[in-house]
């Protein structure tokens, strides 16, 4: 069984509360994360042990679904992946330094289900696929942050 992992990371200018908003209010992540669609149980804000469905528009791909696992405002958000087409470890972690924070976007032993999904990852395009959008994510994030102030 093959598992993947991963770490992307951006410096935002922000404080950390804003940043970790920008994260846990799903319908301002929808906002700034243009062409995500996210469904999820109960409030707007995330809350430990709520689950989220997430897809993007116009993407012949599968939406996914996570759980909120943990949150330590303003600082960390973890997440469980649950159901196709991954399993796995997820989390944000945000750091202040000064007017600035490191964001970082961590897969953590992620493990690929279903045959189609697992050979897209095998042949080398679901890794590259992956961390070019959270870089893509990290970057709205950025910006949205950056402009707003």
């Amino acid at each position: 069984m093959a598992f993947y992992q991963s770490t992307e990371s951006i410096v935002i200018q922000a404080k950390p509360e804003k940043v970790y908003e920008a994260l846990t209010y799903w319908k301002e992540r929808m906002a700034w994360r243009k062409g995500l669609l996210l469904q999820w149980e109960g409030s707007d804000k995330a809350v430990v042990g709520q689950k989220v469905t997430a897809g993007l528009q116009k993407f012949p791909s599968s939406p996914f679904e996570f759980q909120i696992t943990g949150l330590e405002p303003p600082y960390r958000i973890f997440m469980q992946y649950i159901n196709k087409p991954f399993q796995g470890r997820a989390a944000f972690e945000i750091i202040p330094d000064g007017a600035e924070c490191h964001v970082s976007f961590y897969w953590m032993k992620v493990e690929v289900v279903g045959f189609w999904n697992r050979l897209y990852f095998q042949l080398g395009f679901g890794l590259k696929t992956h961390r070019r959008r959270s870089q893509k994510t990290l970057q709205l994030l950025k910006e949205y942050l950056e402009n707003k102030a």
